[in-house]
């Protein structure tokens, strides 16, 4: 299988940083500050344990149109550092992140590189200590630094970056160990699906990679057989995207497309994790960047635009945070909403509440938590669509920002209309 390598060694010029791998690393930052801050809300919160793991390092340095730039460790050591100092700034008793770093990678010139780069940084001090660099494969460490987070106390708060090459470095196994073992976990991970696709014959199943992604033998023949059909190889990404999310274990995830430019190929940047509020997080950082990612999808909600089960040539559609983005997803999700509080009451025997319905549906969508409150106070105020009550079961006054903890119901007259409108979309 062909990969693009980038290589590091010292007294060796410095290897090319694409933009699409820039504005995935700007991911990898921002959101390891913006997961520090959410979670340490409480002025009187003084500390947060967090491990870091970043499975697959490099040599922590690039050059970027002459300039030299920090790869993942560097950036990801700078992310903690500025969130904890920032916190640190507005409190009383001050904030300490007792962080832990595992950075991993199996060629050795990568980690003596790497060595070499934070020894002349200000994180020097560290090394031995709570930066741990590890000359091995991930999936090696993988169980050891699991262990090594639930020593640290209960909480196991960690992210784990696993910016693999291609898509059988990390097995689903190990992925599912994460979240097995782990209280609270989060995994960034990349797959390249395009990279897949050329590789995949009727026997990759039987291969050591393909049984890393635990591809099925009959799966694998039907999909290797779709490459010779015109138009098939979006199909195969979907087949191949629902079989990811089936087999890691996560709760929650968020899918987004990294195109290059370069070689012309996508790859997957997939966030997992157990909790809602992580995959909204997230979510309105890709709002924020609007870089190179794309969503495979539409504006509102079932956005993923493929269902193998449903329809074989329906076609993919992709959705990239652009200058139209927020209008378009608003109004897609004014039109759907009324229908979806409708069911969702229907099936669960009680109102619903913003969160609930958002928690339930927030897998396959672009939208956030915050611009669903939005589409519901315009379905509320301007089309009255929509009644929106406190938890305690007051009604929420119009001047009142809305919480998603704040129960949704359909006008009882117009509960007809939503019922037919809802068999229409379905028929």
């Amino acid at each position: 299988m062909a990969k693009k390598h980038y290589g590091w060694e010292l007294g060796k010029e410095l290897p090319k940083l694409g933009a699409h791998s820039l504005a995935k690393h700007q991911v990898f930052e921002q959101y390891t500050e913006r997961y520090i801050e959410i979670l340490s809300p409480n002025p009187a919160k003084t500390e947060l344990n967090l491990s870091i793991v970043d499975g697959f390092c490099g040599g922590g340095a690039y050059d970027l149109n002459g300039e030299t730039v920090p790869g993942s460790p560097m950036l990801l050591l700078g992310a903690v550092q500025r969130a904890e100092a920032r916190l640190a700034a507005v409190r009383k008793n001050g904030f300490d992140v007792r962080d832990d770093y595992f950075f991993i990678d199996r060629k050795k010139p990568h980690i003596d590189f790497l060595h070499d780069r934070i020894l002349q940084s200000e994180h020097a001090p560290e090394l031995g200590r709570s930066i741990h660099l590890r000359n091995d494969r991930f999936e090696n460490q993988a169980l050891p630094i699991i262990n090594a987070i639930k020593a640290k106390g209960s909480s196991h708060r960690s992210l784990f970056f696993l910016d693999q090459y291609g898509w059988s470095d990390v097995t689903f196994a190990t992925v599912r160990t994460i979240f097995q073992q782990l209280k609270n976990p989060e995994v960034i991970i990349t797959f390249s699906v395009d990279s897949l696709i050329d590789y995949l014959t009727d026997q990759t199943a039987l291969m050591r990679s393909g049984q890393a992604i635990e591809l099925d033998p009959s799966l694998g023949e039907a999909l290797a057989a779709m490459k010779t059909e015109d138009g098939q190889r979006s199909v195969i990404q979907g087949f191949l995207y629902r079989h990811i999310l089936n087999n890691t274990g996560a709760r929650y995830y968020t899918p987004f497309f990294i195109r290059s430019p370069d070689s012309h190929r996508s790859y997957w940047l997939l966030h997992l994790s157990q909790h809602a509020r992580a995959r909204d997080a997230m979510a309105q950082l890709h709002w924020e960047l609007q870089n190179t990612f794309v969503h495979p999808g539409k504006a509102g909600f079932n956005a993923l635009g493929f269902d193998p089960s449903i329809d074989m040539n329906q076609p993919r559609l992709e959705f990239d945070f652009g200058s139209n983005a927020r209008q378009d997803s608003l109004n897609t999700a004014i039109e759907q909403l009324p229908g979806l509080f409708y069911d969702d009451a229907v099936r669960l025997g009680e109102p619903v509440t913003i969160a609930k319905l958002f928690a339930a549906r927030c897998n396959e969508t672009p939208l956030t938590l915050d611009l669903v409150a939005e589409a519901v106070r315009r379905l509320r105020d301007d089309h009255m669509e929509l009644e929106v009550f406190t938890k305690d079961g007051a009604p929420r006054l119009r001047a009142m920002k809305l919480s998603p903890k704040d129960i949704v119901r359909v006008p009882m007259q117009k509960s007809f209309l939503h019922a037919a409108a809802t068999t229409r979309r379905r028929t």
